[in-house]
């Protein structure tokens, strides 16, 4: 996890010296954390933002396709 090694500058968003799990994390942990998470998202369909923005970004293309042949149907490009 690159957010783990990520230098804190800012004070607000330091943990708390009395949250425990944040002093001295265990990789262990954290890998069966996401592996957790991973199979949630499976479970449930949530989508990360990558597949998400790749989703979006295959509406468009097929929009814009759409668009262009309506417009070559009607007469011609505008």
């Amino acid at each position: 996890m690159d957010n783990v090694k990520k230098a804190i500058v800012n004070p607000i968003h330091r943990p708390c010296p009395d949250m425990a799990g944040c002093i001295n994390p265990k990789p262990e942990l954290t890998q069966k954390s996401l592996e957790t998470v991973r199979q949630l998202r499976e479970k449930f369909g949530f989508k990360t933002t990558k597949q998400r923005a790749k989703e979006h970004s295959q509406y468009l293309k097929q929009l814009a396709v759409f668009q262009y042949n309506r417009d070559m149907m009607a007469g011609g490009a505008k």
